[in-house]
């Protein structure tokens, strides 16, 4: 038993180690210095809370595969809340770049140029994107609109705000005078886009409740078994009994990271993808 014991232990500190490393991942194009600065601060955090959770439960089963499993699930459950969080930052930009297109639509149709506009509406800009926009209406007085268009698309990087610059773009560059027109559709299709997301974000509240309350549930009939019926749990005592409880925890742990990759927003294409090299050049 010692031996399957150490066997077990070096497996479950890889199986702990690459649970860290696929959920924490790293920047796919960064430099090499920066790219081990910000795996360090995302990795340490995740991988104490791992080897903590693993020992934890070690400890108090005598299972080092239960201690695995717990620990994976430990670290990807912060990305539930991450999730979560990361749709409602994009459904409230979305609502925003709606509402500072109608903004613009509406000061521009009271006979305003488009720097105007956008000095104006800075001051009113919804909280989303206000900083953006004033940001915007800083460099529109420093630079070609164009440009500062180009660097607001970037950094914003949505591509309701792609749509927006491009109408005023067009305009800047060709006198449109269908330009409030042009803006009042941007913002109707968005404030649609928007509803069909709330719509859709609805939806998913109620599964990822359900899928919640079933990871509980789970848990805390393991815990029951445990201290109320340990001969039932018995048989996982065994080295075998052990490969199986692995097997069973990764398959929980991989339904509970699929359901965080379900959860996130889905990126829709861009319509100025690329622009983000044009505004780094211009910056610099």
């Amino acid at each position: 038993m010692s031996l399957s014991g150490a066997v077990l232990a070096m497996l479950a500190a890889v199986g702990v180690w690459l649970v860290v490393a696929g959920v924490v991942g790293g920047p796919e194009r960064a430099p090499r210095r920066d790219r081990v600065r910000v795996d360090v601060r995302r990795v340490a955090l995740p991988a104490l809370v791992a080897l903590v959770v693993f020992v934890v439960v070690w400890v108090l089963t005598g299972w080092p595969a239960a201690g695995v499993s717990l620990a994976a699930v430990a670290v990807m459950a912060p990305l539930f809340v991450s999730a979560h969080r990361e749709r409602e930052v994009t459904l409230a930009r979305t609502e925003a770049l709606a509402s500072w297109a109608e903004m613009l639509r509406d000061t521009i149709a009271s006979h305003a140029g488009l720097h105007q506009a956008i000095a104006v509406t800075s001051a009113v800009a919804p909280e989303a994107i206000r900083s953006d926009v004033r940001r915007l209406a800083a460099r529109s007085s420093q630079m070609p609109l164009t440009r500062a268009l180009g660097l607001f698309a970037a950094e914003v990087a949505d591509p309701v705000a792609d749509l927006i610059v491009a109408a005023v773009t067009i305009a800047d560059r060709h006198q449109a005078q269908s330009l409030p027109e042009l803006l009042g559709g941007v913002a109707a299709s968005t404030r649609q886009q928007a509803a069909m997301r709330q719509r859709v974000e609805t939806g998913r509240a109620r599964t990822y409740a359900s899928a919640r309350a079933m990871v509980g549930l789970t848990l805390l009939m393991v815990v029951m078994l445990m201290s109320f019926s340990p001969e039932f749990m018995e048989p996982y005592d065994s080295f075998t009994g052990q490969v199986v409880l692995l097997i069973a925890g990764g398959l929980f742990a991989g339904a509970v990271w699929a359901l965080i990759q379900m959860s996130r927003p889905v990126p829709v294409p861009r319509v100025l993808a690329g622009i983000e090299d044009v505004a780094a050049e211009a910056a610099s």
